[in-house]
C-alpha cells in the first residue's frame, strides 16, 4: 500500500500520499484500518478540518460557485436534525435556501464539493454501519451540550468519534485506539507565514498527548516539512527549517510586522483611502531614509465581511515600531478609521 511508516517506541505513524490513491478522501490504508479496529470493538478518532456538511457547491456546467452576498466566501452547507440541507455563511451566519439550480446558467447542475464533519459521519455510518459522534465547536459551546456529549460517550458508546481540531486534544475518559487525520493539507492552504507552525503543532501535540499506538496522516504533500517533521516527531528539525523560511522572507522574529486595515461599505472609497495612505507611508519612508522598509497593499484573505470591503497595508522591517512612531506623529490614522496592529502575528 501507499504509505510510509514512522516508528516511535510504542507509537506508529503512517503517512499516506493521497496523490497516489484512487479515491480522493478515504485511502486504502484508512479503510482497512477502520475495519480492523471495528472488528475488535476499538474506538477511532477522525480529525476533519471543518465542521458542518460541505464547504460549498459548484456548477458542473459553467463553474459558478454560490457566494454569500455579505461576505466574499462560498456558501457552506449544513445538515439539520431533520436531514434538510441549508446554506450558511460561516462568517456572518446568513442562511440560504438549498438548491441544485445554478443562478448563472439556470441549469440543474450544482453539486456539493468537499467533505466536512457531517458528511464524513454520514459516509462512515453508511459504509461501516457503526455509531459515530461529532465533536466540534457547535457541540461544545455550552455546559448543557458538553453534558450531552458525556452522556452519549457513556450510553451510546460510539465506535468512531469525528471532530475538528478540538479532537487533537485527548478527550477525558475516552480511550481512542487510532487517530486518523483525513487531510493534513487543508490547514496549509491559508496564505499566511505562520500556517506551517500551526499545522506542525496540531499534529505534534496529538501524537505526543494521545496514548493510542496508531496514527494515520493523509496528505497530498508528504514532503512538506511541517507534516513530515511532525510524523518524525522531530521538533528541532522543524524549528530549523521554519526559521530558515522566516529569515529568507523577513518574517517575525527576523522582522517586525505591522498590519493597517481599512474597511468600508463603498469599495471605491476603500481603494481611494488605502492608496492615499500608501503614498504617504512611502513618502515618510523616503524622507527618513528607511529604504529597507517593505510597504505593500493587498486584500486580506476575506475581502468582504459583514457587507464591508477590506484592504490591508503591510509593513515589514526590523525596525517597524520606530517607523510607526513617526507615522503616529505625522498622520492621524485613528481619526481616519484605520485599524492598526503594530505586532501582527498573522497577515490574514
Amino acid at each position: 500500500m501507499n504509505y510510509e511508516q514512522f516508528k516511535h517506541q510504542d507509537k506508529n505513524i503512517f503517512l499516506v500520499d493521497m496523490t497516489k490513491e484512487l479515491v480522493s478522501h478515504f485511502s486504502e490504508l484508512m479503510k482497512l484500518s477502520i475495519k480492523k479496529q471495528l472488528n475488535v470493538w476499538n474506538k477511532i478518532g477522525i480529525v476533519v478540518n471543518k465542521k458542518w456538511y460541505a464547504p460549498g457547491m459548484i456548477c458542473t456546467k459553467c463553474g459558478n460557485v454560490p457566494y454569500c452576498t455579505k461576505c466574499s466566501v462560498p456558501i457552506s452547507y449544513h445538515q439539520q436534525v431533520n436531514w434538510e440541507m441549508i446554506g450558511l455563511c460561516h462568517i456572518c451566519k446568513m442562511q440560504y435556501n438549498f438548491s441544485s439550480i445554478c443562478e448563472k446558467c439556470w441549469e440543474e447542475s450544482l453539486k456539493i464539493y468537499g467533505l466536512w464533519t457531517q458528511q464524513v459521519a454520514q459516509r462512515i455510518e453508511n459504509e461501516y454501519k457503526s455509531n459515530t459522534l461529532i465533536i466540534d465547536s457547535d457541540h461544545t459551546n455550552s455546559q448543557t451540550k458538553l453534558k450531552k456529549i458525556a452522556d452519549d460517550l457513556r450510553c451510546k458508546q460510539p465506535n468512531i468519534i469525528i471532530g475538528t481540531s478540538l479532537l487533537c486534544q485527548p478527550i477525558k475518559e475516552v480511550q481512542l485506539n487510532m487517530i486518523i487525520f483525513l487531510n493534513a493539507d487543508l490547514w496549509l492552504n491559508i496564505p499566511d507565514f505562520n500556517v506551517w507552525e500551526k499545522n506542525f503543532n496540531l499534529l505534534f501535540e496529538a501524537f505526543s498527548k494521545y496514548t493510542c499506538k496508531n496514527f494515520v496522516v493523509q496528505t497530498f504533500n508528504p514532503q512538506q516539512y511541517s507534516i513530515r517533521n511532525a510524523c518524525k516527531m522531530d521538533k528541532l528539525k522543524f524549528i530549523e527549517e521554519e526559521m530558515q523560511f522566516r529569515k529568507l522572507n523577513k518574517y517575525p522574529p527576523f522582522s517586525d510586522l505591522c498590519i493597517i486595515l481599512y474597511k468600508n461599505e463603498i469599495e471605491e472609497k476603500v481603494f481611494t483611502k488605502v492608496d492615499q495612505l500608501y503614498k504617504e507611508l512611502l513618502f515618510l519612508a523616503q524622507k527618513y531614509q528607511m529604504s529597507d522598509l517593505e510597504i505593500y497593499s493587498t486584500p486580506p484573505l476575506i475581502y468582504k465581511m459583514f457587507g464591508k470591503y477590506r484592504y490591508n497595508i503591510i509593513l515589514k522591517w526590523k525596525d517597524v515600531r520606530n517607523f510607526m512612531d513617526i507615522v503616529y506623529t505625522k498622520l492621524d490614522l485613528n481619526a481616519k478609521w484605520f485599524k492598526i496592529n503594530r505586532d501582527a502575528d498573522s497577515i490574514v
